[in-house]
């Protein structure tokens, strides 16, 4: 009996101090503005290390969304949350799906607003695709998101092996009859998007 009860509490332990960590995405296609709507859920834990990570980098590269002045604002200036998306999460028309220059990603990034949901935030945005030469614009049909990848390589795993898919990004593309998802993770961090027709 004691050795039943102490086994089962060595699964139910190695369970719940097993590392994991993941994310909601929610992509729809707007047509009329031609951008895609975005709503992301992440813990708070999440949210602070990448508003901490983004405030940063905004400092040294002079990039900081600030006041107006007179009464315009810099095309330049950025908020913390748009360098988040724009370092973590790429969108291309190619299935290598590139990450993009972090501050060039980020301008394309509209931040809407954030709504907190208990342990979670939702972070609401908008990213403008940008206008090919034939002038129609379609929406990208890949996604990376690269969040997790250095929080899943410096993780310590229980029985020592590598980074494995506890940490992972689910994409919700909107606007079909059934939602259609993908999922992303260190290991594999591009998705094919899958847009209705």
């Amino acid at each position: 009996m004691i050795a039943f009860v102490t086994s089962c509490w060595l699964v139910l332990s190695g369970m719940l101090l097993h590392p994991t960590q993941e994310t909601l995405c929610e992509l729809q296609w707007n047509p009329e503005s031609e951008r895609i709507e975005i709503a992301f859920r992440l813990s708070l834990a999440d949210e602070e290390r990448l508003m901490k990570e983004a405030n940063a980098t905004l400092s040294k590269s002079g990039k900081r969304d600030s006041e107006p002045t007179n009464g315009k604002k810099s095309s330049v200036d950025l908020k913390p949350q748009q360098l988040a998306f724009g370092r973590h999460m790429t969108f291309a028309n190619d299935d290598a799906c590139i990450p993009a220059a972090k501050l060039e990603n980020a301008a394309k990034y509209r931040w809407v607003g954030r709504r907190e949901e208990g342990i979670h935030v939702w972070w609401f945005a908008e990213y403008e695709v940008s206008k090919p030469k034939d002038g129609e614009v379609k929406p990208p049909n890949h996604v990376r998101c690269d969040l997790f990848v250095d929080t899943a390589r410096k993780t310590v795993h229980p029985g020592g092996h590598g980074p494995h898919d506890a940490f992972q990004n689910t994409f919700v593309i909107l606007g079909h009859p059934v939602p259609v998802s993908a999922v992303i993770t260190p290991r594999e961090p591009v998705a094919e998007l899958k847009w209705p027709d």
